[in-house]
C-alpha cells in the first residue's frame, strides 16, 4: 500500500500521519518500532527503499516505511553560474549532469511505487505543497492514494476552532470563534492559542471576546517566552525584569499564569523528547508543537532537569488554584514563583 501525505497545512499533514501510524504500527504493538522504518530523502537511494519497502515483517504481517521529503526532493533545480554571475559551460555542463541524474533516480522510485507489496505501507510524508507536474507525485497517484491537506477558510476554519475547542472541553461563542479566525490563520499557532485559552478559562469554561482582550496571548508569548529565556540561564535579575516590564504594560498576573503554564508544559514535552534522544527533525511530528516552537524551546529545554520542570508547573498548579480561591496574592506570588525557576 501507497500512501502520500501532502498539502500546506503542515498540523494536518502531521495529524493524518499519526493516525496511518496509529493503525499499522500502533505504540502499543511490541513490535511496532521494530516495524517502523524511518528515512530523511535527502541521500535515499531506490535500491535503499526497494530493500526496506521488501523486507518481511518481524513478528508481523505488516510493516511500515515513511519517507519525508522525497517528493520536494526533485523539483527541479536553479541554473548553476559562475563566480562572475554568468553561466559557464562547466557549470552548464554540471547542471545537465544533475538533470540526468535526477531522472535517472526518479525514474527509480517510480518502479519501487509500483513493487510495494500488501504486507507494506510505505507513506510518502510532504510538510508542505508540492508541484502536481512532478513526475514522482503522478507516480504516487499511479500506485496508491494522495491525501491533500489544505487550510480551512471562512466557515469551514470556524467550524475547526470550534471542534478543536471541544475537545479541549472549552465553549467558543461566536463573537471570538470569527475573532480567532480572523486573527491567526494558521492552524498550529491556533491549536496553541486554544490550549492556553483552556487553561485560562478552565475545563466547561467559555471563551468569549472579552477572554480574548484579556490574554492576548499571541502578543505576551514571546515576553512570557524571554522570560523563562533569563530563569534558564539563573538569571534572576533579568527574569524579574521581564515579568514586571509585562505588569507595568497592564497586563494582569492572572492573564500570565496560563501562558506562563503553556510554555513550561512546552518545555516538558521538549525535554522528554531529549531525554529519549529524539532527533530534533523529528520532534515536531512526535510533539504536535510547530517546527518553530520546538527549535525555540530546545535550547531552553536543555538548560533545565525534568524534574525542575515538573518541580516549575506543581508550583504553577498550585498557584493558580490558590489565586482563584482568594487565598494568594497574584502579582507577588508570580514574583517569588519566578525567582525558584531561576534557583
Amino acid at each position: 500500500m501507497l500512501i502520500t501525505l501532502i498539502g500546506p497545512e503542515r498540523l494536518l499533514v502531521a495529524q493524518a500521519l499519526q493516525k496511518h501510524l496509529a493503525k499499522h504500527a500502533p505504540a502499543e504493538d511490541s513490535f511496532g518500532d521494530v516495524n517502523l522504518t524511518r528515512f530523511d530523502a535527502a541521500h535515499l537511494t531506490p535500491d535503499e527503499l526497494a530493500r526496506a519497502v521488501q523486507s518481511i515483517g518481524f513478528f508481523d504481517d505488516e510493516r511500515v516505511v515513511v519517507v519525508e521529503g522525497l517528493l520536494s526532493r526533485f523539483t527541479g533545480g536553479k541554473s548553476v553560474e559562475g563566480e562572475d554571475g554568468g553561466s559557464t559551460e562547466k557549470a552548464e555542463a554540471v547542471s545537465r549532469g544533475k538533470s540526468k541524474a535526477d531522472a535517472g533516480l526518479t525514474e527509480g522510485f517510480a518502479q519501487v511505487f509500483g513493487l510495494v507489496p500488501d504486507s507494506t505501507v510505505l507513506i510518502l510524508l510532504e510538510r508542505g505543497s508540492v508541484n502536481k507536474n512532478s513526475a514522482l507525485l503522478k507516480a504516487a497517484a499511479r500506485h496508491g492514494k494522495v491525501e491533500e491537506f489544505k487550510s480551512p477558510v471562512g466557515g469551514m476554519l470556524e467550524r475547526w476552532i470550534a471542534e478543536r475547542g471541544r475537545g479541549a472541553g472549552i465553549k467558543i461563542t461566536p463573537g471570538a470563534l470569527s475573532a480567532l479566525a480572523a486573527t491567526l490563520s494558521d492552524l498550529q499557532m491556533l491549536a496553541n492559542e486554544l490550549d492556553k485559552l483552556s487553561l485560562y478559562v478552565g475545563e466547561g469554561g467559555t471563551v468569549d471576546e472579552k477572554a480574548l482582550r484579556q490574554m492576548s496571548f499571541a502578543s505576551r508569548q514571546d515576553d512570557v517566552f524571554e522570560m523563562t529565556s533569563a530563569a534558564a540561564r539563573r538569571d534572576t535579575r533579568g527574569a524579574l525584569q521581564q515579568l514586571h516590564k509585562l505588569t507595568d504594560s497592564g497586563t494582569q498576573p492572572e492573564g500570565i499564569l496560563p501562558v506562563l503554564a503553556w510554555q513550561v508544559r512546552t518545555l516538558m514535552q521538549v525535554r522528554d523528547m531529549l531525554d529519549r534522544r529524539v532527533p530534533e527533525y523529528r520532534m515536531a511530528e512526535k510533539s504536535g508543537l510547530s517546527d518553530y516552537m520546538v527549535q525555540k524551546s530546545v535550547s531552553q529545554a536543555r538548560q533545565f532537569s525534568m524534574k525542575k520542570l515538573l518541580q516549575i508547573h506543581t508550583g504553577l498548579l498550585e498557584l493558580d488554584h490558590a489565586v482563584k480561591t482568594g487565598r494568594a496574592q497574584a502579582e507577588l506570588s508570580l514574583d517569588t514563583l519566578v525567582v525558584e525557576m531561576c534557583q
